[in-house]
């Protein structure tokens, strides 16, 4: 049954991306270089959010398969978890699955995945939930891509994205990211 709902996952994830390339893209002049795209989504009946890079960070030559790196960085490049959990959502999947298109039509392009913690927690403990995040997240992209293209890299609580001891910090500091 798991199987299934990945399998469709990843067709809708297909049907959405191919349905978003398709749109008029405004022209550059208009498009704002440090643009940030947010999707409010649920982790396990909690709110998280993921949160994709501007095209302005990596240019917009094409790649492989037909797609620009602009249309990539449209992509959500960032996955929060929840407090001392590594699981995904449905609609973290489904973001997931639009990466897995792109590394499928572009066989030269590898990914590394940087698992985080906020700074709860032991140096060890912490250093083994951002693994076991940067797990979760390349088990479903080994569906379609070779295991060999993703690189795992856990910094546990190192580089927190907030530097800050709250809530809010801590929500954002519990990350996976996603880089070409």
């Amino acid at each position: 049954m798991r199987l299934n709902n990945i399998h469709l996952t990843l067709v809708l994830a297909s049907a959405l991306f191919i349905t978003a390339c398709s749109t008029p893209q405004k022209p550059a002049e208009e498009e704002p270089s440090t643009a940030v795209a947010e999707t409010e989504v649920s982790v396990d009946d909690k709110s998280a959010t993921t949160e994709g890079l501007g095209s302005g960070e990596s240019g917009s030559s094409d790649l492989e398969g037909g797609q620009s790196s602009d249309e990539v960085t449209n992509i959500p490049r960032v996955v929060y978890f929840e407090y001392d959990s590594s699981d995904v959502s449905q609609e973290v999947q489904s973001i997931i699955a639009a990466h897995a298109v792109i590394l499928s039509q572009n066989p030269g392009l590898n990914i590394v995945l940087e698992g985080h913690a906020d700074e709860r927690g032991t140096r060890e403990y912490n250093l083994a939930l951002g693994q076991e995040r940067a797990q979760a997240i390349a088990e479903l992209l080994q569906i379609n891509v070779n295991p060999n293209r993703i690189q795992l890299v856990s910094y546990g609580e190192e580089e927190p994205a907030v530097l800050e001891s709250n809530e809010e910090a801590w929500a954002r500091n519990r990350r996976v990211e996603i880089l070409y």
